[in-house]
């Protein structure tokens, strides 16, 4: 077993932080936009109303009656009206009175001094004055330089004459802003101080990512070292019987010393045994997890069984492979790969099965590769089935159980898994899941481990 973060807690601590940036980023720029926009239309009405509210009585005082005839004179109401309202709204900046025969204009120039000019008639045919209701509409909407607010007056004899009044628009606007200014500074501030504290939690999470890792690396080491204490003790107990029979044979070789030859024939046999033992045990402890690279799957494969077809062969079996063609290829470390299958496939023509094929099948279930060897012994018990991969684990008194826990310890180091099961056919199956593609870490980890100490 390998404590491992495998960057699950990476992946949940980003994705929900990202996923509530986003939002908060949505929430706080459409809210805090649809809010502007609201409350500038409404600052838009609300403007517009109160220029309205100066003009229409003029408009009013006109309807019905000639304005021409009330402009000819200097000191007539509707001079001193316009004079006015030039007074009374700074952003006006003339104001028309046209019909069909004739048109003039009063405009106020820098010092706000009124002046009275001839301009166009109206047209032959008449556009419709702007619809009152949308006035604050066209002030934000048009781009012109002069907001123009259109009166048409009817006249007794059927005729229209058109009161016009021209405003500044970057004034009015620039009035209107002032209204908005406060709340779009609050829209910056609160979206700016919520996003900053989305970033703060980001950071004291991530801060405490990084002791949690160092205190997951001090526990990691503290269980390796009692790992290989375990696995140590586990050693000396299973080495002590070889031992046993070493020191019978060799005091054998006095007691009977024309029995020599076939004593040192069993001397060896047993030294055999204890080097493999140690051989094996230094395979388990040894790491895995240097030089992967992108191999062929169904080479690897070809070659593990290329090395079992002795053993094999010596048990009277046949070795039968289903690989199917355009396999990916697969992050491995070859040799261990290879050790790892050639292993599994001896336990299955160790398994006790007489006669016929194992059975070795590679196919692709994205996102893994799968690789199972199959045999038609006896099967494995259901008490054995969960202690199968564990170190010096057997059932035959020839193995030392360390085979099948060298094998889980190569898969884990590929980020894979691997479980045996028995068919419903009869035999045993062992299947070893592999990740198609190689499981880094992203860059800004990478970084973060490199500057950690640990």
């Amino acid at each position: 077993m390998t404590l491992r973060s495998n960057f699950a807690i990476t992946r949940l601590i980003l994705l929900p932080y990202g996923t509530l940036l986003l939002l908060y980023i949505l929430l706080i720029g459409g809210g805090g936009w649809w809010l502007y926009a609201q409350v500038r239309s409404v600052e838009a009405e609300i403007l517009v109303r109160g220029v309205m509210a100066e003009i229409e009585p003029l408009a009013e005082k006109l309807s019905g009656t000639d304005a021409f005839s009330s402009l000819e004179q200097r000191n007539a109401w509707l001079v001193t009206d316009i004079e006015q309202l030039f007074e009374d709204i700074p952003s006006l900046r003339n104001v028309s009175v046209r019909s069909s025969q004739a048109g003039y204009q009063m405009r106020a120039g820098a010092e706000r001094q009124v002046s009275t000019r001839a301009v166009a008639p109206l047209p032959a045919i008449i556009a419709p004055a702007y619809p009152q209701e949308s006035a604050a509409q066209r002030l934000i909407s048009e781009s012109g330089e002069l907001f123009l607010i259109n009166f048409d007056l009817h006249q007794e004899d059927r005729s229209i004459q058109q009161l016009e009044f021209a405003f500044e628009r970057a004034m009015m606007l620039t009035t209107l802003e002032k209204g908005l200014g406060t709340i779009k500074r609050a829209v910056i501030v609160l979206g700016s101080a919520g996003a900053l504290g989305i970033f703060l939690a980001l950071g004291v999470t991530l801060l405490a990512m990084r002791t949690t890792r160092k205190l997951e690396a001090h526990f990691q080491d503290l269980y390796q070292r009692a790992s290989i204490t375990e696995l140590s003790a586990q050693l000396v107990h299973d080495l002590r019987n070889p031992l046993a029979s070493l020191r019978a044979n060799a005091r054998a070789i006095l007691i009977s010393p024309q029995q020599t030859s076939e004593i040192v024939q069993e001397l060896d046999r047993d030294i055999v045994s204890l080097n493999q033992k140690l051989t094996d045990f230094l395979s388990l402890t040894r790491s895995h997890d240097q030089s992967i690279e992108l191999v062929a799957a169904d080479e690897v494969v070809t070659d593990a069984a290329r090395l079992a077809m002795p053993a094999m062969e010596k048990r009277g079996l046949k070795l039968e492979l289903d690989i199917p063609p355009n396999i990916p290829p697969v992050p491995l470390q070859r040799s261990s790969m290879i050790d790892a299958l050639l292993n599994i496939m001896i336990n299955a023509a160790e398994s006790g099965q007489r006669e016929g094929a194992v059975w070795v099948r590679v196919k692709v279930r994205p996102p893994d590769l799968e690789i199972s060897v199959e045999d038609s012994g006896p099967g494995i018990s259901s008490q054995d089935l969960p202690k199968l991969f564990d170190s010096f684990f057997t059932t035959r008194t020839e193995g030392n159980g360390l085979g099948l826990a060298i094998v889980k310890r190569i898969v884990a180091a590929h980020h894979g898994t691997v479980y045996a099961e028995n068919r419903p056919e009869g035999g045993a199956r062992v299947v070893l899941v592999l990740p198609l593609k190689p499981k880094e870490p992203p860059l800004w980890w990478s970084k973060l481990k490199k500057h950690s100490p640990i």
